[in-house]
């Protein structure tokens, strides 16, 4: 089975609404408390697996849940577990999910390397105050649901509450306008952080580990079951929204994370990548998401100018002997990562992408692979076709690179990473070596042009630190100024061998 629930951050201010509002439509309430097993060395959370038990109205049930297609989707196997049990409740049981494909999944990664499977262990546990109601339309049955309680972990807790919308049948998108009324009224926010993950998190901190970080790079898109430009559009935005929307749950978290901002703003630069080079096949899915999502990477961009570039570059000064290292301007106006997420405009654009998601796909276009009618562009030539253009602005940037002002020198660095980042979408199409060599071909660029444009984004936070903070920063703005014409040399020399790639997209179209 599949579960498909969209999961919502709540603010403290609207909790006791939310309740009272579920309450007065008839909402029932629950106790539940739920326990999580996993082994030693932690198998089933590295698998993004978790196996529960959960006790509701006097009655067991273990269920095991596991990734779907997309961030909305999970496998979900739940089986009761009647009792009575001594010491008042059961032990997991792996073989209860036996001839499913999440019970084999959770088979081979207990006995990866063993000859005896991994033993279980509880890991954390919560109770939870659930305020359920449901609702039949005619489109769907859908469930809202408040869950407010306490995840523990050996000596240590921390306070949950949450929202769950989630399908029990019927049509999927159903789901949107609910989700869509819950930020608008209520001011939540979108969240992919399960209690699992919170509680295996929990449970490193009790055992004094460092916990799990929770930004999340990408992760290779599958194409294996891509059969139509469609198909692999909406694999590819599965592929980017899960990881826009995991790092992005963070920060609306209240976890400033610097690596989650960067994965965020590296998820929403794919995700426009896409849309800007495949657009064609993006039927359905609403122009809308655009602009906030715009606004939000290049707001995040600023900040992470002002936080992580100068800090980077603040040692260097140092050493060269600057008495003012501080490249940061203090009148510059700040940016809030939690607010910049938890905005309604870039929570509906979430929303937005995940309706694409969730909406049933149409009929099948006539771009299809391998399509007979000899008349029909394939999906891997025209892919090919966007791969060529870009790069030929590659060999174009690369050959004039030396006479090309700073915004000039940008816009080739973002056209680079628009290269890379297609390669990584579409690879898998023409195998798996060819684009792995290509994409090596072009690192050293891409580090080159981003030394030479940290170096331009120092000088002005210099510059403008200088002017209206502390004169001594005029020695910054004179040192880093010093740097860049070498580091330009650095990129172009780069730039033109990563140019001289071989278009592995030619012998395979």
């Amino acid at each position: 089975m599949s579960e498909i629930e969209l999961k919502f951050g709540v603010p403290a201010a609207a909790i006791a609404a939310v309740d009272a509002a579920l309450k007065r439509r008839g909402a029932v309430l629950l106790q539940l408390e739920n326990r999580y097993f996993d082994s030693a060395d932690r198998r089933l959370a590295a698998a993004h697996l978790a196996l529960r038990l959960r006790k509701a109205r006097g009655r067991w049930e273990q269920t095991l849940k596991a990734p779907g297609a997309h961030v909305a989707e999970r496998a979900e196997e739940t089986v009761a577990r009647p009792g009575p049990w001594p010491g008042g409740a059961p032990l997991p049981d792996p073989a209860l999910h036996r001839g499913t494909a999440a019970g084999a999944r959770l088979e081979s990664v207990l006995a990866e390397g063993r000859a005896i499977p991994a033993a279980l262990q509880l890991v954390h546990a919560s109770t939870v105050r659930r305020r359920a109601l449901r609702i039949d339309d005619t489109r769907a049955t859908v469930e809202i649901a408040l869950d407010i309680g306490e995840i523990r972990a050996g000596d240590r807790s921390e306070p949950l509450c949450e929202l769950e919308i989630e399908l029990e049948r019927g049509e999927a998108a159903a789901l949107i306008p609910y989700a869509r009324a819950s930020v608008d009224v209520h001011g939540m926010w979108l969240s992919s952080i399960a209690k699992a993950t919170r509680g295996e998190r929990l449970a490193r901190l009790a055992h004094g580990l460092a916990p799990t970080p929770l930004a999340l790079k990408a992760r290779p898109v599958d194409l294996s079951e891509a059969r139509s430009g469609r198909d692999i559009f909406r694999a590819i935005v599965a592929a980017c929204v899960e990881q826009v929307l995991a790092n992005a749950s963070v920060l609306a978290a209240a976890e400033i994370d610097d690596e989650a901002v960067h994965q965020l703003r590296v998820g929403l630069r794919r995700l426009r990548t896409a849309a800007r080079e495949l657009g064609a096949w993006s039927e359905g899915l609403a122009p809308t998401w655009q602009a906030p999502a715009t606004h939000v990477f290049r707001e995040l961009g600023r900040y992470r100018d002002r936080t992580t570039i100068a800090a980077q570059m603040q040692g260097r000064l140092v050493a060269a002997g600057s008495p003012a290292p501080q490249t940061p301007a203090a009148r510059a106006e700040s940016v809030d990562p939690v607010a910049l997420v938890r905005a309604a405009s870039f929570q509906h654009a979430l929303l937005d992408l995940l309706e694409f998601l969730l909406a049933a796909p149409s009929a099948p276009d006539k771009r299809a692979l391998g399509a007979s009618d000899p008349a029909a562009a394939s999906a891997k030539d025209a892919i090919a076709a966007a791969l060529e253009r870009l790069h030929a602005k590659l060999r174009h940037d690369a050959a004039r690179f030396a006479a090309l002002d700073a915004a000039r020198r940008h816009r080739a660095r973002k056209r680079l990473k628009r290269m890379r980042y297609l390669v990584e979408l579409v690879g898998p199409l023409f195998g798996r070596h060819a684009p792995a060599r290509y994409l090596k071909r072009l690192e050293p660029a891409q580090d080159e042009l981003g030394a030479y444009m940290d170096l331009v984004v120092a000088a002005q936070l210099a510059t403008e630190r200088a002017e209206h903070e502390d004169a001594r920063a005029w020695f910054d703005v004179g040192w880093l100024g010093a740097q860049l014409d070498e580091a330009a040399r650095r990129a172009a020399r780069s730039l033109r061998r990563s140019a001289a790639a071989k278009p592995f997209w030619r012998d395979a179209s």
